[in-house]
């Protein structure tokens, strides 16, 4: 990634060598594979060890029990002269009954929720599957005939991507892209091939376990995806059911029972829930308790990890698309076979308002925090999906206290959303950025200002930079982070946003970063419609229309220091084009900053914002001469990275930046 859209302070913040999460955080590793570091940088860069001390400190105790309890697994487990694995093996009855039915009509219902495009996706992943052929985080591996899971090529990878695969995605893509096996008899084998190979070849109590193919996430998304196979091919007259496939979902839930991840917790847990009820349902005939599990783990979840407006408290939506597509699916099964629904089925209705309510006008997700498109099934899917399962979507007020903290401001064919919100849940900081008070734009359904996404959960500079807050649409004090950041998933000392006003068309907040041997400082952000009155901050669609408003004020205030600076920043969609007339070089040169390259000036017309040559807004910062436009990275799926357009206007801490947001040709 260059460095080019940076200023010299925001290098500075970007070390060469970015830390590794604390011992037992999601997507550690006990070797050192795809850029991940090997634990030894938390002693590189200064504040590493307070912002780990940050992070443990808000564990919870079941966290810590759990990660103590792996680490003495790991540790034990190998080494005794205990066969493990045979274990599990004896547990499984001899020819275990299944009852796929209920799974196979849910299946119906998924696959036909789906968009044409995401189930030709389907097809396409699940045929390169069965030719040995993955592809993860935009990184491809072909294996041929036989999959060598000690491969080095593998360990090279992010540790997402081993675990990616050995959840065997390839199947649940096969029965979402085709409704019958007819045809299939090839991939199919092959497939089953696969999955008997790694069976034979990943012994349960083996070296790191836990942390590769018996990771309990992988295990949860194996025993779903090799369940509605199951179902699948017992849909179909003539096809077997694989005997060994079954025996292979039994006892995965055998383990799956014994390894919930309560020290992770978060979405895993949701997903262990999911994974226990289909087994469950599969394996009703047999006295497994799996179903109960796995409901009263959903009911503890809705309590605990569900905001006052719907939204899942780790304020990814990518995350909560996940969430609510297992919260669906339970609810499905569990009516299916006659258990209670409605704690879980409520959960889901509310999670269904919040989501029809921040989805973009195309049906996709908000990047916000740790989110990208193409790994979740799209928000209008799971939506459709949703109402296939009888569930109702309910919608909560987004101005509750204890919400999300999003807010829409509507304005003519434009919809910007303002982040009041704080990050994510104390203990678990996994998928939060520093996007306090940033904003995201939508005129006349297509994004403008847009979040960055995420390009991979390696401790990296890449992560390092899509969770910092020059990757946001907000102000940056001094080159600062409001919450330290390190390591692929840890947070520092926390700052919380305050909501100042909250009147319809304008809503005003501020944090505040106090440190008693660093800096300190106070942002306050207002954001306020202009034109005609008629808007709406009440939470309605991005994009979805509001009325007579003709744009948007945005006013930013940073107090600090007086010798400090601070940027507010911009950040565009790839679509969209800026264009403002440049600065001369000869009369922008000055010693603070001899390169002028990038300065237009802001005048009283602004900066046109275009789109296939077409004019979309303005963006004018009055009381200010000049600003920088550059380029800054955008991470829309795993692994890719484009560039965009980027502005940033620098002031001196105390004075004000003002933007204003215009949709109306006329004002400029």
């Amino acid at each position: 990634m260059s460095d080019s859209f940076r200023t010299p302070a925001e290098r500075r913040e970007v070390a060469d060598d970015a830390p590794a999460p604390p011992a037992g955080d999601r997507g550690g590793s006990d070797r050192n594979r795809g850029g991940e570091d090997d634990g030894r940088g938390l002693l590189r860069r200064p504040g590493d060890w307070s912002v780990a001390a940050h992070t443990i400190s808000n564990m919870k105790a079941v966290q810590l029990a759990g990660i103590l309890e792996r680490r003495l697994r790991h540790a034990v487990v190998p080494r005794l002269p205990i066969d493990f694995d045979e274990r599990y093996d004896r547990r499984v009855p001899d020819d275990p009954s299944i009852a796929p039915a209920p799974i196979r009509a849910n299946l119906d219902r998924l696959r036909a929720s789906l968009s044409e495009a995401e189930r030709a996706d389907a097809r396409e992943a699940a045929k390169e599957a069965a030719d040995g052929r993955y592809t993860f985080l935009d990184r491809t591996i072909a294996f041929g005939d036989r999959i060598d899971w000690e491969r080095e090529e593998i360990d090279e990878q992010p540790i997402f991507w081993r675990l990616k695969l050995a959840s065997f995605e390839g199947f649940e893509r096969l029965v979402l892209g085709w409704e019958s096996t007819t045809g299939l008899d090839e991939v199919r084998s092959r497939l089953e091939a696969e999955a008997f190979d790694w069976d034979a070849s990943s012994p349960i109590g083996e070296a790191a376990y836990l942390r590769r193919s018996w990771t309990p996430h992988s295990v949860s998304l194996r025993i779903l995806h090799w369940a509605r196979y199951i179902a699948w091919c017992d849909g179909d007259d003539g096809t077997e059911v694989p005997d060994r496939l079954v025996r292979m979902t039994y006892r995965n839930a055998l383990f799956l029972a014994n390894h919930v991840e309560h020290e992770i917790g978060g979405n895993h847990l949701i997903e262990n829930a999911a994974a226990l009820i289909a087994a469950g349902v599969l394996f009703r005939d047999h006295d497994t308790g799996w179903v109960r599990t796995g409901r009263e783990l959903l009911k503890r979840a809705g309590n605990e990890q569900f905001l006052a407006d719907g939204g899942h408290f780790e304020r990814s939506p990518m995350y909560h698309v996940t969430v609510l597509r297992r919260y669906a699916t339970a609810t499905d099964l569990l009516s299916a076979v006659g258990h209670p629904t409605t704690a879980v089925g409520t959960v889901a209705e509310h999670a269904m308002g919040f989501l029809s309510s921040l989805a973009e006008p195309s049906g996709e997700i908000p990047l916000l925090n740790d989110s990208v498109r193409g790994e979740a099934i799209r928000a209008r899917s799971c939506l459709a999906y949703c109402r296939a399962c009888s569930l109702t979507p309910t919608v909560r007020s987004r101005h509750h206290p204890a919400g999300s903290g999003y807010r829409t401001l509507t304005a003519g064919d434009g919809t910007l959303l303002f982040d009041v919100g704080d990050v994510g849940p104390p203990h678990l900081p996994a998928h939060s950025h520093n996007d306090q008070l940033g904003v995201l734009l939508w005129v006349d359904g297509r994004q403008v200002l847009a979040d960055t996404g995420v390009y991979d959960y390696g401790a990296n500079p890449r992560r390092q930079y899509a969770r910092s807050a020059a990757a946001h649409n907000t102000a940056q004090y001094d080159g600062i982070e409001p919450i330290p950041t390190a390591g692929s998933y840890m947070l520092g000392k926390r700052t919380s946003v305050a909501v100042e006003a909250d009147e319809g068309d304008r809503i005003a907040a501020s944090h505040a970063r106090r440190s008693l041997g660093g800096p300190s400082y106070e942002h306050r952000r207002s954001v306020a419609t202009r034109g005609a009155s008629g808007s709406s901050a009440s939470g309605g669609a991005p994009g979805s229309g509001g009325a007579t408003p003709s744009g948007w004020r945005i006013v930013d205030r940073v107090t600090g220091d007086p010798d400090a600076t601070y940027t507010v920043r911009y950040h565009f969609h790839p679509g969209v084009e800026v264009r403002g007339e440049p600065v001369a070089r000869a009369e922008a040169a000055t010693d603070a900053e001899p390169d002028p390259d990038g300065e237009l000036r802001s005048g009283t017309d602004g900066l046109d914002i275009r789109a296939d040559g077409d004019r979309l807004a303005s963006i004018r910062f009055p009381g200010t001469e000049r600003v920088r436009l550059a380029e800054s990275p955008y991470f829309p799926r795993y692994g890719r990275e484009r560039l965009r357009p980027m502005i940033a206007v620098t002031k001196p801490a105390g004075d004000e930046v003002r933007t204003i947001l215009s949709i109306d040709p006329e004002e400029g």
